[in-house]
């Protein structure tokens, strides 16, 4: 199967856009820690566990992190339809699968490596069932982990720079190609967070 064959449309992505902005600017999803999707029907993941009815408390690191995660949902969403170029990382000119993170991660305030692999490395996993908007997603696509990576935008699609035909576009994690080639789930945090976070498990391991 190629990939050009997987492109989702371009033109029912500004219904997509439309409706994820409209969700952050009420923010709607703002504290959001599972929308339901279960993971890939093919990749292996744990059970979903419905979300809690009562209103949780929430620390200023889980603030931190959901204003994150939104920012990168806004900015991923802005890039959908624009071009991909091999090694590419402007906006105005294109991007290539990581460019595309490194961009839209530091409009966040989030700094990553440029590579897809050492992304992955810089950044902790998280599991399918906990993933959320804005996670990054990665996958074996040529015989190595963490090749190719795109980021999630909910009900099990993400965006991704994919290829010069289809440029930057959605896909489904439901998709076969997908399912079988996802390495797993990241999520995008600043020094201060990741430090905070080894603070905490510190603490607790005493």
């Amino acid at each position: 199967m190629r990939l050009m064959d997987l492109v989702v449309p371009v033109t029912k992505i500004s219904v997509v856009t439309c409706v994820l902005a409209a969700f952050l600017l009420t923010g709607c999803a703002e504290y959001e820690t599972n929308d339901g999707w279960q993971g890939p029907t093919v990749a292996p993941s744990a059970a979903y566990t419905p979300p809690q009815s009562a209103t949780p408390t929430y620390s200023y690191e889980q603030h931190r992190e959901a204003t994150i995660l939104d920012a990168v949902l806004v900015n991923a969403i802005a890039q959908i339809g624009k071009p991909y170029v091999w090694g590419g990382e402007s906006r105005h000119h294109g991007f290539d699968c990581s460019g595309l993170i490194q961009y839209v991660l530091s409009k966040a305030g989030v700094v990553v490596p440029r590579t897809a692999r050492q992304q992955a490395l810089a950044l902790p996993a998280v599991p399918y069932s906990q993933i959320q908007k804005g996670d990054l997603v990665f996958f074996n696509t040529m015989g190595a982990p963490d090749t190719h990576v795109g980021i999630y935008i909910g009900g099990g699609q993400f965006v991704s720079a994919l290829n010069r035909h289809a440029g930057i576009t959605v896909q489904s994690l439901n998709n076969p190609y997908w399912a079988q080639r996802l390495d797993g789930v990241r999520r995008p945090m600043p020094p201060e967070l990741l430090a905070m976070q080894s603070l905490d498990e510190h603490v607790l391991n005493r």
